[in-house]
């Protein structure tokens, strides 16, 4: 998949993640085929620079237009595997350190060779510090390649060359298993320097900013309204592209984008509101997807609020959110109340964590969570401070209509369990991301969706090597169990040690889970040849649509 280890809007649940439905079947009649499709974003990708790109929305035009050097895609018996894409083949040496791609040839748009070069300045870029790439940890497994980030060594020291114009090999400082989860990643994309070059700072915020290899290429980009792609007619794999063109519109609005769907202005979209959802399982105009999309909302605390400073507070807020309660009122059932961090979907040998693990925090506690208000206000010498008297701000990455129903009800939970006042502020994204970086908040809540199958793809956020966590904490004894569970030979180990990272993590309660994001897509019964995995954003690649007489 392309990076979906992004930071989405809490509450945004209608992001457009699309199921396969089998192969791809041959129309009785090339008359019957429609080649357009529309669909949505939620909001307004902020680059399509693969290298610093942070959002699903970005993710989800990415992948359409790039080609890494893998994809995933379904075997014969329906199984999410990893398949060829921009490398043909691959092989490893025998201690899994040193990984030799060979390349298929492709092009880009503009009719130029792909080549090796092209991937190593791609990685290169997501690693150097003068990109600033907020993802940039993920590859550290490459050999030097903290280093770079660091500025302590060249780029010429990092472990990725070209060993010639069609052959890439990548050499990492350890076995890691799974690094080949990394190799569909946009970080791992191939760049055009001279492209990246030409246009510096504005690459990827338009249309003509950039070139693709993949399956489609961008025709246009009307910030805010609409992104358009169309087929690329360079692409390797060409004949297996079955849409012309896709029309992305940028609505945020659920009922303006469900009303589109059900007069078949356009024919995927995903309901948040159960209504919606009771009215297209009703339809027989739509088939429905549902699933885990292998993400979770959660609450965070600022470290430098001196209220949230208390390790008791912070437990008191977890215990207090009635998430069940949450579940039903607020997100109507579609989500799952979350007792662990690492999302239900994400596997380590074949066995699902979540179920492995069990839960990590207690069911059915919030008459406790005043206990523990109470006990962290004596801890800080508050003893006198009644919970009435306390006022928080939340944070909300959002200012639509959704965004102050959730405000308002986790405003009166808290009030009934813990006592406490909580207001709202409300924010665009961008500023909301900016507040949060500069700390100026009490507490916030986003989602995060795992990139990659296997717990670190949840955990990593929270290293002291990632620059993307919302808050900072000791991460001493946390990162010894993360490059433990990295670096072992054996599942057992890998799987305890990322148990045990994931209990500090929520007990010592700089973050929260609230509900696991699971998805209901309906798709107009006329889209074939959808393929989704719960780590990747929708692929359109095989994709066609089929009107019957």
């Amino acid at each position: 998949m392309f990076l979906r280890k992004r930071i989405l809007l809490l509450g945004i649940t209608a992001l457009l993640f699309i199921s396969a439905c089998g192969k791809k079947e041959e129309s009785n009649s090339k008359d019957h085929i429609a080649k357009v499709l529309n669909t949505f974003l939620l909001g307004e990708p902020k680059t399509l620079d693969p290298s610093i790109s942070t959002d699903t929305y970005s993710g989800d035009i990415l992948i359409n237009i790039f080609e890494g050097l893998t994809r995933i895609a379904p075997d014969a018996y329906g199984e999410d595997k990893i398949t060829g894409a921009g490398a043909l083949s691959w092989e490893s040496s025998s201690d899994k350190t040193i990984w030799t791609f060979h390349l298929r040839d492709h092009k880009w748009e503009d009719g130029k060779k792909v080549t090796a070069q092209d991937y190593v300045y791609g990685i290169r870029r997501s690693l150097d510090p003068a990109t600033a790439s907020p993802y940039s940890y993920l590859l550290f497994p490459i050999k030097n390649a903290e280093g770079f980030n660091r500025g302590e060594l060249s780029k010429e020291e990092l472990g990725v060359r070209a060993v010639d114009e069609s052959t890439l090999e990548i050499t990492l400082e350890k076995k890691t298993p799974y690094f080949l989860e990394l190799t569909y990643s946009s970080l791992m994309l191939p760049e055009r320097e001279d492209i990246v070059e030409e246009y510096g700072d504005t690459y990827g915020s338009g249309a003509d900013k950039l070139v693709a290899n993949g399956p489609f290429k961008v025709r246009s980009w009307d910030h805010e309204q609409k992104i358009v792609l169309e087929k690329n007619p360079t692409y390797w794999d060409n004949t297996s592209v079955g849409l012309d063109t896709i029309s992305f519109y940028i609505t945020r609005d659920e009922n303006a984008r469900m009303s589109m769907l059900f007069k078949g202005e356009a024919q995927i979209g995903e309901a948040s509101k159960k209504e919606w959802a009771e009215k297209f399982s009703s339809s027989d105009d739509f088939y429905e997807y549902p699933g885990y999309s292998a993400a979770t909302n959660y609450l965070f605390f600022n470290e430098n609020n001196k209220l949230f400073t208390n390790k008791n507070i912070r437990k008191a807020f977890s215990l207090g959110i009635k998430r069940e309660e949450m579940s039903e009122m607020v997100y109507r059932g579609l989500f799952e109340a979350a007792y662990g961090w690492v999302a239900p979907g994400i596997h380590m040998e074949g066995r699902d964590f979540r179920k492995k693990v069990g839960d990590v925090l207690p069911k059915d506690s919030s008459s406790k969570a005043k206990y523990y208000l109470l006990k962290g206000l004596e801890e800080l010498g508050m003893s006198s401070t009644k919970p009435e008297d306390i006022t928080v701000t939340y944070l909300n990455p959002s200012t639509s209509n959704w965004a102050r129903t959730y405000s308002e009800y986790l405003a009166k939970m808290y009030k009934e369990t813990l006592g406490v006042n909580v207001r709202s502020e409300f924010l665009s994204w961008p500023v909301f991301e900016k507040r949060v970086a500069e700390r100026e908040y009490d507490f916030g809540g986003m989602a995060w969706y795992a990139d990659y199958n296997d717990p670190s793809s949840f955990l990593e956020i929270f290293s002291g090597q990632s620059e993307v966590s919302p808050v900072n904490w000791d991460t001493e004894e946390y990162d010894e169990l993360l490059s433990r569970a990295f670096h072992s030979e054996e599942a057992g180990e890998r799987l305890d040690s990322f148990a045990e990272a994931e209990k500090l993590l929520l007990d010592r309660g700089w973050i929260t889970p609230t509900v696991y994001i699971k998805r209901r897509i309906f798709i107009s019964r006329d889209v074939k040849g959808y393929y989704l995995t719960p780590f990747t954003s929708p692929d359109y690649k095989n994709v066609y649509i089929e009107k019957n007489n």
